[in-house]
């Protein structure tokens, strides 16, 4: 009868382990200090959340705690069709990320905004990932060209390559797409579905997080 005890307790106990450790990777831990238990079926799972913010519905996708994918706001059917189609494996869950989730609401309320996620570009061709890296060093409130970009990936005379990069950019906001200009400071495009008015709201947003004080000098660095 001990025997019999001890064994259930045992597996009550594992049990319970296991759905703390899933808890866990739903809120975006980092999955590599979880110990004890075989997480390679966890880690690679896509998983993606949607948040309400004061512009829509913020979609995002991530896998194994890091940020694959993200959809700016629209209304929340859109938002999670598009991500049905972009990801179709992906499950929800509604708790992953907290930390980028608040920095998420915290953008769209006007608040200047630094978004500390970690991203997975593992599936970006290797120059393309150079750009989104030099993309995402462009701060909030700032600009830089095309031409900028370039130059920061190492070839400077691949403009027209860096607007390709940024029309494949799998990460909008956190990859702030929105501050690439062309060289004479108009727009350019914009991927999105409301285009180039999108990029300019995002735009006009950051200038009044900063008070008015403009898109500011062009930095990357």
């Amino acid at each position: 009868m001990g025997n019999a005890e001890t064994g259930m307790t045992a597996r009550t106990a594992c049990t319970g382990s296991r759905f703390r450790i899933r808890d866990r990777i739903a809120a975006g831990a980092d999955v590599g200090n979880v110990i004890g238990v075989d997480l390679t079926k966890e880690v690679a799972r896509m998983q993606y959340s949607i948040l309400e913010t004061t512009r829509g519905s913020f979609g995002f996708v991530a896998r194994g705690g890091r940020l694959v994918a993200t959809f700016l706001p629209h209304p929340r059917g859109n938002v999670r069709r598009a991500i049905a189609k972009a990801h179709p494996d992906a499950v929800e869950a509604p708790a992953l990320l907290p930390r980028f989730r608040r920095q998420v609401a915290a953008y769209f309320a006007g608040k200047p905004t630094k978004f500390a996620v970690e991203v997975d570009l593992a599936d970006v061709p290797p120059f393309r990932r150079q750009v989104l890296e030099a993309c995402q060093r462009i701060p909030y409130g700032k600009t830089a060209s095309y031409g900028d970009l370039a130059r920061a990936a190492g070839k400077p005379g691949a403009a027209r390559a860096v607007g390709g990069a940024m029309a494949g950019n799998p990460l909008p906001l956190v990859i702030p797409c929105h501050r690439v200009l062309r060289s004479d400071g108009t727009l350019g495009g914009f991927s999105s579905p409301d285009g180039v008015k999108e990029k300019k709201r995002l735009l006009v947003l950051e200038e009044n997080g900063l008070s008015g004080s403009g898109r500011g000098s062009r930095n990357v660095a």
